[in-house]
């Protein structure tokens, strides 16, 4: 009886101390129930994961991302890059009200300005974007930057990492930057050659450092999930698209990989030099301050306005969210939205839903399985209501679609590293490149077009014919899902 009474003791005890623990961090109110029902139904194995990614520990992080923007920025400054960024063009050239709040929204949310007078090529696959980067490391007189989440040491990660090598002994300046846990599976010796060529990698926020630091409380899931190439201050890539076989097809169990990138020439690859320096700042305290880093930019005469949004944990604000509901809630005629990571904010399933109840051609594709089945399993329940609104669902079944694009109306479109779920909202770094030109607008809505040649319609049919118990699994994964 004794043991029966102090175990319920120490029970309540336990449910009162993380509730006070959980309740004091303001955060989203379905984050709160998601950890406070964690913590609940599992103290222990909760409780660990709790601490190591749960806990708010920003002030580290603020701390050490504020000072490499405030080093980037007087970068910025000396090169004048708002300066050649603001020269870029369309003066005196008229704007309709929602591009003109669009620009302010960017502007106010990111690093950098918008600019006019570039040119944004679509890449379909990663073949496509591995031949035009390589045509452009190849080509390079002065510098190459590269980030990705993931490089792998296979033979596309070999591919690459020869290029850059035979760059380094020609006298380019090269400079990788990889995450560290999505490149855990690169040996140290991967980039061995490339340094004793002159160049430099580096991989942001080790594991393993994390935790030395973690009585400091230091998160450790905090990662850079940006995809950035620079070369020579005048081409730029960036999207969703990593370095790996898999992405070419080659994996026999996904098969077909569906991904996108985008090849920008002009102004806008400013943006990313500075999104990438400020990352390499804060990776390897090196300033990337040459003057043949920041050009004067190559304008195209009645060029794409692009504005770079990059976004994360150090940010007061959500900045990719909030330039997806915008755009949204400006859309007229269509919002065409691939994603592999369909868990929406409330803003963004209000802002959708709001779109189709007004009549706007809202579609949605998703990859029919997924390679996370929680995520697979929270996914579907934001299907109904969307259905229900007048929303279309699909769900690609050639093989696994990883893109992250968005097109509205003959209006804007973007490519991007942000999957549509809270982590890549909150607490991943993220960089999408909104694109306001109609060319650019139709040759994405086209490439939507095609690939749903390849996937199947989800109807109310579908949600009608769910068993109780997948319904279920569907409800307990929602609640997961500020946690995903």
């Amino acid at each position: 009886m004794i043991w029966t009474i102090v175990t319920i003791a120490l029970f309540l005890a336990h449910v009162f101390a993380i509730s006070v623990l959980i309740l004091v961090e303001r955060r989203q109110p379905a984050a709160t129930l998601a950890w406070l029902l964690t913590l609940v139904f599992l103290p222990i194995v909760g409780l660990v994961v709790y601490f190591l990614i749960g806990a708010p520990r920003f002030a580290r992080t603020k701390r050490k991302m504020a000072l490499a923007a405030r080093r980037i920025d007087a970068v910025r400054k000396r090169q004048e890059v708002e300066r050649k960024l603001a020269a870029s063009g369309g003066e005196g050239e008229a704007v309709e009200p929602r591009t003109e709040s669009l620009l302010r929204l960017g502007a106010a949310l990111s690093s950098t300005p918008p600019s006019a007078g570039n040119v944004a090529r679509l890449l379909e696959n990663a073949a496509a974007t591995y031949r035009a980067m390589s045509r452009a490391i190849e080509a390079a007189r002065h510098h190459v930057h590269v980030q990705f989440y993931i490089i792998r040491p296979d033979e596309a990660g070999q591919r690459l990492r020869d290029r850059l090598v035979a760059a380094a002994r020609r006298g380019v300046q090269v400079r990788v930057l990889v995450d560290a846990v999505g490149s855990a599976q690169l040996p140290r010796e991967f980039w061995k050659e490339l340094i004793a060529a002159g160049g430099k990698a580096a991989a942001f926020r080790p594991v393993l450092r994390a935790f030395t630091r973690f009585r400091r409380r230091d998160r450790i899931d905090f990662r850079n999930h940006r995809k950035i190439v620079v070369v020579d201050g005048t081409v730029g890539f960036t999207g969703g698209i990593n370095i790996g076989r898999e992405y070419l097809g080659l994996d026999p169990e996904i098969k077909e990989w569906r991904d996108s990138h985008v090849e920008l020439d002009g102004p806008a690859v400013l943006a990313l030099q500075c999104a990438f320096a400020e990352d390499w700042f804060t990776t390897t305290g090196e300033e990337v301050d040459d003057d043949d880093h920041y050009p004067e930019p190559r304008c195209h005469e009645h060029g794409a306005v692009v504005q770079v949004v990059d976004s994360g944990p150090d940010r007061d604000w959500s900045s990719i969210e909030a330039m997806y509901a915008f755009v949204i809630g400006a859309a007229r005629k269509r919002v065409w939205i691939t994603n592999p990571y369909f868990v929406p904010s409330s803003t963004i399933e209000n802002a959708l839903v709001s779109a189709a109840l007004r009549g706007v051609d809202v579609r949605i594709l998703v990859p029919r399985r997924s390679d996370h089945l929680v995520v697979q399993l929270a996914s579907r329940s934001y299907f109904p209501p969307l259905l229900e609104a007048g929303a279309r669902i699909y769900r690609y079944a050639r093989g696994f679609v990883h893109a992250k694009t968005m097109v509205v109306d003959d209006w804007v479109g973007t490519v991007g590293s942000a999957n549509m779920d809270m982590r890549s909202f909150r607490l991943n770094f993220e960089l999408n490149p909104f694109v306001i030109d109609r060319g650019f607008a139709t040759t994405l809505a086209r490439s939507f077009e095609d690939d749903l040649r390849g996937a199947t319609e989800y109807t109310a049919d579908d949600v009608a014919r769910q068993t109780v118990i997948a319904r279920l699994l569907t409800g307990a994964a929602r609640l997961m899902s500020p946690l995903l």
